[in-house]
């Protein structure tokens, strides 16, 4: 960039004969001026006279050439000077000056240098917004404009690095596009470009597994290199950034000899990088960095352990270098300890395991680290000591890894940039398999603890409140004697636990935790006889209607043998002839568990007296969480119930036309929801007037809602799933921008309690989203809705609340078990899957 800043200087008019001057700095930047000779210039320049027509350029040329100087040495002493001229030229140079401008890009890429060397975000804050608004504007010189679209692009995918808003690292990119795109071939400047846009193409492709951008990826980074002579003084970094996406790339493609090349290539490159750098050069620890994540990534895929070895010995000198407190110290401990574990695969070393655990546990405490890799270390670290059966190292590890995901997710970002974060590593599941190394350990209040710390992290987040800074990780802790001692539900609460360490039941009520372990629920066998069933009743395969009711009967028949029957059995819930009412209880499963209708789960043929079957034991409802069924974490004061406050509860029916994919409620039941609710106690929106806009506004009226319309759930992102309305679809994530309260809220569609297969702990549906927002009892289906039996159960469910101002609690629990019980009769086990879907979350 330095020819084109000498351009810039020309246009700007500062009168000064710097001729000789730009040739010697165009020399230093391009590597081909001694150490010496460069002091030299420093000092002439310092020396330039205020009063000097030329000292405004004189001044220019000294930043440029600390800039060259520091860049290759790494002297604090340089970039402080350098930023305190940067300060001081801004204020002398009046805004109407051409050369203000000029200043404003000196001191912006001070400040982002400053803060890859100090780590403070609000100096990137400064560049980013500061730098944007320039940019915005069509008189600035094409060549300033490069400079600091420059600057500004490193300080996004930097910000994007450290608070993890896609919208930064987009952004970042489309800017390194477009300076690449401005500058010829063969351009140092061009070459630096490209490599930079090949790192956040990378991390582009980490969130959104594009294979295009790990291609273009691949492609940018080594043209780079292919063109950027070893005198350059950018070609550490374009080496290093090469090594990174190479070594992604062939981790991609390891079982090719394409990729086992490139593996290869990336080592090379990154080697290169590293013997090619200064000893003092400011970017020496990323250089490091990169050179270990190739090793590591190489010596895993290819077996070998002198490449682990060299990254082990390159991680000890990244240590040596960095205090406790920086922010990659955390990173470099978790990738030594990464090396150590690969090399225990390998060795079987016990020494290699305790190797990988201290590294680990040291990164975990690393606070100035980032909570990804510090969370990354904490996970690792429990992993491994649960392989190796030492549960209280594992649970140690475990707990600091769910401690962090709030950290992770913090509040200061969008809600999909926390999903996506939750989503983007091996996150999922984590809290069940922390719970499972905490009842290994004999800790099973632990075990629930970190269920509910670990689980709806997300909904925790956005509904406590917003930390634009992202200080705060996340609502006060909740302990099992908080939960228990304000226990406000009449009944069990049963988190089923499902985890590779293994599988219980933990049953909180207020009388305390009782743990009914599931020895019949075993981890991998149940994983892939739940991908077989669920991927045809949620739609995903293809499979004729006696296809769909044959597995819905086999999944409710396994349900009932390995959860369902043994839980029963411990409560000591047996059939009830008497006609009295039956004992309530809420399921709470986690993982894959909370696509399965525990509720309807049974053997229904009649076979054994239709007893065998938790229907005919105990009235069901859902929870998300166990903290909604408690008074110890009382919802915000923006989410509390309406009180009855006298007036007749009024019911919202929202209807969509008839047309492709779509259903709609009969008018005999739509007139019989109305003459429940006579008069202006309903309001009826239908075809047009069933648009997003009415439905959200009408929403904060009505206590009561019938949603009959089709429902859609993303399975890969399910915060877009939602109610297809006349206009488009209500999607969960305006549900959850809305966040107000209501009674009842009856979901005739389909998926409406379905999460997704991302994020699974998440408990993002439509079901879910209501009641974190408030609403006391919410009706949905966990797989497709059928129109044949929703009339009955919407209208039993509506004729149970109708005459009521006080609502009982437990009265639309009873009236979905009623109508829902009812349906099996009729229907038994030949069409389960047109009445066991429907389900009741709420209290």
């Amino acid at each position: 960039m330095i020819g084109k800043l000498f351009g810039i200087l020309r246009q700007a008019r500062l009168r000064y004969d710097g001729s000789s001057m730009e040739a010697e700095l165009l020399a230093a930047g391009a590597g081909r001026l001694s150490d010496r000779r460069l002091d030299g210039l420093i000092e002439a320049l310092e020396a330039t006279d205020p009063a000097d027509p030329g000292f405004g350029l004189a001044q220019h040329h000294l930043q440029l050439a600390l800039l060259l100087r520091y860049r290759g040495r790494g002297a604090a002493a340089d970039l402080d000077r350098k930023l305190e001229l940067a300060t001081d030229m801004l204020g002398w140079v009046p805004e109407d000056h051409p050369g203000h401008m000029l200043a404003q890009g000196h001191r912006l890429v001070t400040l982002l240098m400053v803060y890859e060397k100090e780590g403070a975000p609000a100096l990137l804050d400064e560049v980013v917004g500061t730098g944007q608004p320039l940019l915005a504007d069509d008189a600035l010189d094409p060549q300033l404009r490069l400079w600091l679209a420059d600057t500004v692009s490193s300080a996004l995918v930097s910000r994007f690095k450290r608070n993890g808003r896609k919208e930064d690292l987009i952004r970042g990119v489309d800017l390194l596009r477009e300076m690449c795109d401005s500058t010829r071939p063969g351009s140092p400047d061009r070459e630096q470009f490209l490599a930079k846009l090949g790192v956040a193409l990378l991390f582009l492709h980490e969130m959104s597994e594009d294979a295009a951008d790990l291609d273009e990826a691949v492609r940018r980074c080594r043209e780079a290199a292919r063109t950027t002579p070893p005198s350059y003084p950018e070609h550490s970094a374009i080496q290093s950034n090469l090594a990174l996406v190479l070594a992604h790339a062939g981790r991609a493609r390891a079982a090719t000899p394409e990729g086992r090349a490139m593996l290869l290539e990336a080592v090379e490159a990154g080697r290169t990088s590293v013997r090619s750098a200064p000893p003092g050069h400011p970017a020496l620890i990323d250089l490091l960095n990169h050179h270990v994540g190739s090793l590591m990534t190489a010596g895993e895929l290819l077996a070998r352990t002198d490449l682990l070895d060299e990254a082990l010995q390159t991680c000890a000198v990244i240590v040596e270098r960095l205090s406790a407190d920086h922010p990659t110290y955390a990173e470099c401990l978790t990738n030594r300890g990464t090396a150590a574990r690969m090399r225990y695969d390998l060795t079987g070393d016990a020494a290699d395991a305790a190797t990988a655990v201290a590294a680990w546990r040291e990164a975990v405490g690393a606070t100035g680290g980032r909570p990804w890799a510090r969370l990354d270390a904490a996970q690792k670290w429990g992993l491994l000591a649960g392989e190796r059966g030492e549960w209280a190292t594992a649970l140690e590890g475990y707990r600091a890894a769910v401690h962090l995901l709030p950290e992770l997710a913090h509040r200061g970002l969008e809600r999909s940039d926390q999903e996506l974060h939750l989503s983007r590593r091996a996150w999922a599941g984590m809290a069940a398999d922390a719970a499972a190394c905490a009842l290994h350990a004999q800790e099973p209040a632990a075990a629930v603890e970190l269920l509910e710390r670990g689980r709806a992290v997300t909904w925790a987040q956005s509904l406590t409140g917003s930390d634009a800074t992202g200080s705060d990780a996340g609502p006060a802790l909740l302990t099992l004697e908080d939960l228990v001692s304000g226990w406000a539900v009449d009944g069990p609460a049963v988190l089923i636990n499902f985890s590779r360490w293994r599988s219980d039941a933990l049953v909180v009520s207020s009388a305390g935790l009782r743990v009914v372990p599931l020895p019949g629920l075993r981890f991998e066998e149940a994983v892939d006889l739940l991908a077989g069933h669920l991927g045809v009743l949620l739609g995903e395969e293809e499979a004729e209607p006696e296809d769909r009711q044959t597995r819905a009967r086999m999944l409710l028949e396994w349900a009932w043998d390995v959860i369902a029957e043994p839980v029963m059995a411990a409560l000591g819930l047996e059939p009830d002839e008497s006609g009295q009412e039956l004992p309530r209880i809420w399921w709470c499963p986690t993982s894959l568990l909370s696509f399965v209708p525990l509720h309807a789960a049974g053997r229904h043929d009649g076979a054994a007296g239709r007893g065998a079957s938790v229907i005919d034991r105990a009235v069901s409802s859902y929870t998300p969480t166990l903290r909604l069924l408690s008074g110890a974490a009382p919802a915000p004061e923006a989410t509390k119930p309406p009180g009855p406050g006298g007036v007749p509860p009024r019911l919202l029916i929202a209807t969509v036309p008839e047309a492709e994919g779509l259903w709609r409620l009969s008018v005999p039941e739509a007139k019989r929801l109305a003459e429940l609710f006579p008069g202006d106690r309903h309001t009826a929106l239908d075809g047009p007037g069933a648009g997003q806009e009415r439905v959200r506004e009408e929403l904060r009226r009505h206590p009561y809602v019938h949603f009959g319309c089709h429902g859609r759930q993303d399975l890969a992102d399910p915060s877009q799933g939602g109610l297809v309305l006349y206009d488009g679809v209500l999607t969960i994530a305006r549900l959850v921008e809305d966040a107000h309260p209501g009674r009842l809220a009856f979901l005739a569609a389909c998926h409406t309690a379905t999460g997704g297969l991302v994020n699974m702990d998440e408990a993002i549906s439509l079901t879910a989203a209501l009641r974190f927002a408030g609403w006391q009892d919410v009706v949905g289906s966990v797989w497709s809705a059928s129109e044949i039996s929703i009339p009955d159960v919407a209208e039993a469910v509506f004729a149970a609340v109708a005459g009521q101002d006080d609502l009982p609690p437990d009265a639309v629990a009873r009236a979905v078990h009623a109508a829902t019980r009812e349906l099996r009769d009729r229907f038994g086990d030949e069409l389960p899957a047109l009445w066991a879907p429907f389900l009741h979350m709420g209290r």
